[in-house]
């Protein structure tokens, strides 16, 4: 479902905006500090409840506001199928979020509210490729657990509420342990490992379809590159989870918590035997770390008939002219919309040349669509 229309309020330095973007390619172009990286994030926050820039959504909220709100409508055709299709033709679905600074938050979608920031995601898929996402090599374990768990839940549909059981039944379970309630365990224990191994058995299932697609998406942005994927399950290879439980439940009663179990799962990103964080260079682990979001979209796209919107900010950083260039192929493959920043216009126009897309130019929180080169050429008087 790509964005025919977005409207944002309150968000940051934007002014209040209303667009119609382009189904596949939309360039945004503009100084620092002039609110392009602003709008990319409004999407992100829209499907994800989360910004890639701050920790606190309170920081996203423009300073003399109360609130902001985002609005989209949503094609009902995927974005390699609408392209020529005239908006007002279109059968738009409009995601609503309305956030207050005290915390509330509303979604609507179709005019019926949404109880989760989950169900908001399930209507508007969306990848982010920005200058820290290397984090996602460097960061904690969380980080790329739930990278994976991203892809898991895009893809199979009753992934969602068997997470919903399990963290219910952990959270039972450290209760136990905290309260020392050791003849308890037994019962809380069997439901625990029935409730992993479903959470298990998907990842395991996602992964072997992942690790094929990644090293051709990898080799395609940089063959030079060679970095392997493993998945720990959060408990030693090859063990039986009941068991392990049973040899760490002193340690567990001590501690007060579990210490294993899916929710210490990981995906282990290496370089010979080596962590990829130590080992690459800023613009090689960004290279990686779009590889990754490339194939999620790859894998997303088979599973469900379309891809996921890309969010691109600043596309320059830490990649060279090559890997740009490597990069929006790709993109232009998977015939997704994408919404792609960068300071210079003449550097995006140079990475990537599609024949569908509308280039937007952002100046002091007002964004203001520009006529294609080929329309202004043919706009310009004949002498």
């Amino acid at each position: 479902m790509p964005i025919r229309q977005l409207s944002v309020s309150g968000v940051r330095n934007l002014a209040p905006l209303d667009l119609q973007p382009h189904p596949r390619v939309n360039f945004i172009y503009g100084d620092n500090g002039s609110g392009k990286s602003s709008l990319l994030e409004s999407i992100a926050l829209l499907s994800t409840g989360k910004s890639f820039r701050s920790n606190q959504i309170k920081q996203l909220i423009k300073h003399e506001a109360d609130r902001l709100e985002l609005r989209c409508g949503l094609s009902t055709e995927p974005a390699d199928e609408n392209s020529a299709v005239d908006m007002e033709d279109e059968d738009l679905k409009e995601l609503y979020s309305l956030r207050l600074r005290n915390g509330d938050v509303l979604f609507r979608f179709d005019g019926s509210v949404l109880t989760s920031q989950a169900d908001v995601a399930t209507h508007l898929p969306v990848q982010v490729i920005e200058p820290n996402t290397f984090r996602l090599l460097v960061g904690s374990p969380e980080d790329r657990r739930q990278f994976l768990d991203w892809g898991v839940f895009h893809v199979v549909p009753e992934f969602i509420e068997q997470w919903r059981v399990f963290r219910k039944v952990l959270k039972q379970r450290n209760s136990v342990l905290k309260q020392k309630e050791e003849s308890w365990l037994d019962a809380w224990d069997s439901g625990f490992v029935e409730a992993s191994e479903k959470i298990h058995q998907h990842r395991i299932h996602y992964i072997e379809q992942f690790v094929p697609r990644f090293e051709e998406t990898l080799k395609a942005l940089d063959p030079n590159i060679q970095v392997r994927l493993a998945y720990y399950p959060g408990w030693e290879k090859d063990s039986n989870l009941a068991d392990v439980l049973n040899r760490q439940r002193e340690r567990d009663l001590q501690v007060g918590y579990t210490q294993s179990g899916p929710h210490r799962a990981e995906l282990r990103i290496k370089v010979d035997k080596l962590a990829a964080a130590d080992v690459l260079s800023r613009g090689q682990q960004k290279t990686v770390v779009a590889a990754l979001k490339l194939t999620q979209g790859i894998l997303f796209k088979q599973h469900c008939g379309t891809a996921p919107i890309y969010l691109v900010d600043d596309l320059a950083s830490e990649l060279d002219s090559g890997h740009r260039l490597a990069l929006c192929q790709l993109l232009e493959d998977l015939k997704c919309q994408v919404f792609i920043t960068s300071i210079e216009k003449r550097q995006l126009m140079e990475s990537w040349s599609p024949s569908d897309y509308k280039v937007f130019h952002v100046e002091r929180g007002e964004v203001r669509e520009e006529p294609r080169l080929d329309q202004a050429n043919a706009e310009e008087p004949q002498g």
